[in-house]
């Protein structure tokens, strides 16, 4: 299976999820009104933009023609992977590709994904090479960013087994990997442009790769056998430009009259039998008599098989050969399920909000007859293909739809677990037809923001040091603080925020707000009773590429140390090292060394927390940049 190097982020629909942050930023008791006018701006939102609006997809390829891939794809496994992402490519994306080395040859312009573009695409796949001395990185990504359309959703895939390497002189090589940092990737995320990146040999420099996906918001994987190659793009594609499905249970799926078109992914071992199709009427197909029939095509090259049939017979399917989770039935029919607006890569705990939406010839459905008897929910599966968490949806307006009757399933998930690339299967179905789609989203390892709680816990010996120790408004016992961690090359500090309020049994409640500016931030919470207490809400910041990440938090609030005290039938002459309010008093010269020895304990103290806030803070940055 391909492995996830450092999944991170891409851009979603914010308008809804603004309504939600200005609900969480006005005080409590304006929240109902402002909630009262979210709902009614959501509703009119919706009806003034349908909810099949949806940017489409629009892929730039980059594949890597230089000398070095001779050792690193010696069978040009490319070519066949770029035959599949053109195969599976939904009608209604763009497409383009380029082939690089020290040069930039554009083979296939960027056009809409007909049936004449995805055979160029096939014919172009054929021009894959490794002959060129350099690996030009920059240039490369700098032509993919062009020739975009204005409402699409803009991705490219950059596969290369190099690094910047555009010179024999190293430090011709820094400059331009300089240069890739400084102005090639800004102009990339202020076009809106997501780039995955495929390592495709242990060789190349996955860092410089990881950090071209991190930055823009898109995936980073690599392949580390030619077999993987054919897996990675078939993620991809269900990354950038998924298509509609039809279930597939033991391999076994049903085809309606509305489908025009079916593609089948098989994946085989390389000493499996050949793959066999066994159609509706009780035959079955091989690549060898399908290359007698018209409307069959098949590609088994690459251990795989790649089948396209037009005008496929309505009635039951099944695949002869073994069971894999990445076998795929795709279609072409007018009855469309999409999940649109989701991110390519999430942070642990971080609220997912999207939605299946079902069309008909790029309609929503939403008459009552016909909806009345569909059913949808969606699956997660972990990076072990292991379903681990399943949502029954509805468009009725129930939890956790959002609008009922506007034929969009909403739902929301936290994706809590290892690191990796998850896989959001969506179905719905009606009496007549079932319709899947898969999206997948990669979780990183660690998120852009952390919080805890500390209070210093100090012993307070006396009336007198209890006050001394005490808060500010003269309550006993010294203030906690919150510690709010941030990924500032992750996430622009100046729009990081915390709303949140702290609640205790006895009903005390007090709501707190700050602007977070720095990578550590110390915030000293307000003084509570001495029941038990939490702080609970949301941190909110933003990434560099302008997508907006909210995380809960919910932290307990340590009670302060009781004061300690001598026992009162202590003798005095049995604690010869305590000193006395009398001897305090009357020795000038006790008193402040005293003092002087406070005040040392406190700085070495101080300097202690600094060092281990620190050393916290490079753990947590270099973390989550890992």
């Amino acid at each position: 299976m391909p492995r996830l190097d450092a999944p991170h982020l891409t851009t979603f629909d914010t308008w809804p999820h603004t309504l939600v942050l200005m609900m969480v930023r006005t005080s409590r008791p304006s929240r109902r009104l402002v909630g009262a006018f979210a709902t009614l701006l959501l509703a009119a939102t919706l009806l003034a933009h349908p909810a099949h609006a949806a940017s489409e997809p629009e892929l730039h390829v980059l594949i890597d023609v230089s000398g070095s891939m001779k050792n690193t794809d010696p069978e040009n496994l490319r070519e066949p992977a770029l035959r599949l992402l053109g195969d599976l490519v939904p009608e209604e994306s763009r497409v383009r590709l380029d082939l690089f080395g020290n040069r930039i040859s554009e083979v296939l312009p960027a056009s809409l994904a007909t049936p004449e573009t995805k055979r160029a695409m096939r014919a172009a796949a054929a021009q894959i090479r490794s002959d060129e001395p350099f690996t030009d990185i920059p240039a490369a990504l700098e032509a993919a960013n062009r020739d975009w359309s204005a409402d699409t959703s803009r991705n490219i895939i950059l596969l290369s087994d190099g690094k910047v390497d555009i010179s024999p002189d190293e430090a011709v090589n820094e400059r331009a990997t300089t240069r890739l940092r400084d102005v090639v990737i800004p102009a990339l995320i202020e076009a809106e442009v997501q780039v995955h990146t495929v390592a495709l040999s242990e060789a190349a420099d996955e860092s410089i790769l990881t950090e071209i996906a991190e930055r823009t918001g898109g995936l980073a994987l690599s392949a580390r056998s030619n077999e993987d190659l054919q897996r990675v793009f078939l993620a991809l594609f269900e990354a950038t430009a998924p298509r509609t499905g039809v279930p597939l249970v033991d391999n076994r799926f049903r085809v309606d009259e509305s489908i025009s078109e079916l593609t089948l992914v098989v994946f085989r071992e390389t000493d499996a039998e050949p793959t066999r199709i066994q159609i509706p009427d009780g035959g079955e197909i091989d690549v060898e008599t399908a290359s007698a029939l018209a409307d069959w095509r098949w590609d088994d090259s690459a251990g795989r098989d790649l089948i396209t049939i037009s005008n496929p017979p309505s009635g039951s399917w099944r695949i002869l050969a073994a069971e894999d989770p990445d076998n795929r039935a795709l279609v072409i029919t007018d009855l469309k399920l999409a999940m649109p607006g989701l991110p390519s890569r999430v942070f642990p705990g971080e609220a997912i909000e999207g939605g299946l939406l079902l069309t008909n010839r790029g309609e929503p459905i939403v008459e009552r007859r016909l909806t009345k008897d569909l059913e949808a929910h969606i699956d997660v599966n972990d990076p072990q293909e292991t379903v681990i968490e399943s949502l029954e949806l509805n468009d009725i307006g129930a939890n956790p739809d959002v609008l009922g009757g506007d034929s969009r399933y909403d739902f929301q998930l936290r994706l809590e677990g290892d690191s990796g690339i998850y896989t959001l299967e969506g179905r719905a179905s009606g009496p007549t037809f079932e319709r899947v789609i898969r999206r997948k989203v990669a979780l990183a390892r660690n998120p852009p923001l952390a919080a805890r709680v500390v209070r210093p816990h100090l012993a307070a010996r006396g009336d007198n040091q209890a006050s001394d120790a005490g808060n500010n408004d003269g309550s006993a016992g010294p203030p906690a603080y919150l510690i709010i961690e941030q990924d500032v090359a992750l996430l622009d500090p100046s729009a990081s925020r915390l709303v949140a309020q702290i609640d205790c049994q006895t009903g005390q409640s007090t709501d707190i707000e700050a602007v977070l500016l720095e990578a550590t931030n110390r915030i000293e919470l307000p003084h509570t009773d001495n029941s038990d207490c939490r702080v609970t809400g949301t941190i909110s910041g933003e990434t560099d590429d302008g997508r907006e990440v909210s995380l809960p938090l919910d932290q307990p609030i340590p009670a302060p140390a009781p004061p300690t005290e001598a026992p009162a039938d202590e003798p005095a002459d049995d604690a010869p090292n305590e000193v006395s309010d009398t001897d305090r008093e009357g020795n000038p010269l006790i008193a402040a060394l005293i003092g002087l020895g406070g005040l040392m304990l406190l700085a070495l103290l101080g300097w202690i927390w600094r060092l281990v806030s620190r050393r916290q803070r490079r753990q947590l940055i270099e973390a989550a940049r890992n």
